[in-house]
């Protein structure tokens, strides 16, 4: 497979791809995140639109775009692949979580997406209910917990460099 279709979500309008505009504390660290799950990516677009006028009292709207990705291009970067939500995927993404911008040197992380449910499972750890932080036994209750079967994927750029793979199928569509 040369390429596979991809989705992004979003509040916001823009022609150009800008990893430094992504949030900071989330699962593979700060940057630009996409799907292969359009309905996974207009669910995020449309929560953060929720979230943004809840917290912050900013309307926005929703946006899908499309990108094609080119796989072969994968072979110039750093890259990670999280085949399935383990017990190395969920120290990873605890490490990311913690930091504002990264906790690693990849250009691009592919792997499941700790979702709203997940976070919950990961703060119960967190505060100690599985016993201690680091805890072999604790990490492994955390994993069985989080569901991973049910957890969507997700592919991270980290950098501007490495989005070049991704190419704008036509207009962002409002949703």
């Amino acid at each position: 497979m040369s390429s596979i279709v991809v989705y992004h979500g979003s509040t916001s309008l823009f022609d150009k791809i800008e990893v430094s505009r992504g949030k900071p504390y989330k699962d593979f660290g700060r940057g630009f995140y996409v799907t292969q799950s359009a309905t996974h990516a207009k669910n995020l677009a449309i929560r953060n639109k929720r979230i943004e006028l809840e917290r912050f009292g900013k309307t926005s709207d929703a946006y899908l775009y499309t990108y094609q990705m080119d796989m072969v291009k994968l072979s110039n970067f750093n890259v990670k692949d999280f085949v399935d939500a383990d017990l190395e995927w969920v120290q990873f993404v605890l490490g990311n979580r913690k930091v504002r911008d990264r906790a690693h040197d990849y250009d691009i992380v592919m792997g499941p997406t700790a979702d709203d449910d997940t976070m919950v499972v990961i703060n119960a750890y967190l505060d100690g209910l599985y016993g201690g932080i680091g805890d072999e036994d604790a990490l492994k209750t955390l994993l069985k917990n989080i569901e991973a079967e049910n957890l969507p994927g997700q592919i991270y750029f980290s950098n501007n460099e490495s989005t070049a793979i991704l190419t704008l199928k036509g207009q962002a569509v409002a949703l």
